[in-house]
């Protein structure tokens, strides 16, 4: 009886493999599939910066990233799908992605800093002429306010 269980085991856990994932007749190349599922981190990502923002100009993200690419949901799903089957593949489709993330976040952290950089470099030039306005009037505040040594010297007469 243990030999039967085991025997029938074995034949149902083979037979759950013959049964391959096939390709979808409209199946998304695997560049494209790149870029549509960086348009989709890229979108979720600004729902979750300010999704009002990204709400006022586009009605349904996901309909926009379709149409931009020209396929439809279900498209893409059975492209998915397919993908999701074929383990080397899609590992290879995720780290494309992930590559073209990190590339772009080195860009946008490059000019993160470059306006950094102009930002203080503005800041740094309005204080120094801030400064030496403030050291003129500083100057010319003084000036105006010593006596001259004439009217000096008449107070003292007086006082005397």
């Amino acid at each position: 009886m243990r030999i039967f269980c085991f025997v029938l085991s074995v034949f149902i856990l083979i037979s759950c493999n013959r049964d391959k994932y096939k390709a979808p007749d409209d199946l998304i190349s695997e560049e494209q599939m790149v870029d549509v599922l960086y348009q989709f981190m890229i979108m979720n990502a600004a729902k979750g910066v300010n999704k009002k923002i990204l709400e006022q100009h586009i009605e349904d993200p996901s309909q926009y990233i379709f149409d931009q690419f020209n396929i439809d949901s279900l498209q893409f799903v059975n492209s998915n799908a397919y993908y999701a089957n074929n383990n080397e593949v899609y590992a290879s489709i995720y780290k494309r992605l992930e590559q073209k993330l990190e590339s772009d976040k080195k860009a946008m952290e490059l000019l993160v800093e470059a306006e950094k950089k102009k930002n203080d470099s503005i800041k740094k030039s309005k204080i120094k002429q801030r400064d030496t306005v403030f050291e003129f009037n500083r100057k010319e505040r003084s000036i105006k306010n010593r006596l001259s040594p004439n009217k000096i010297d008449t107070l003292q007469k007086r006082t005397q």
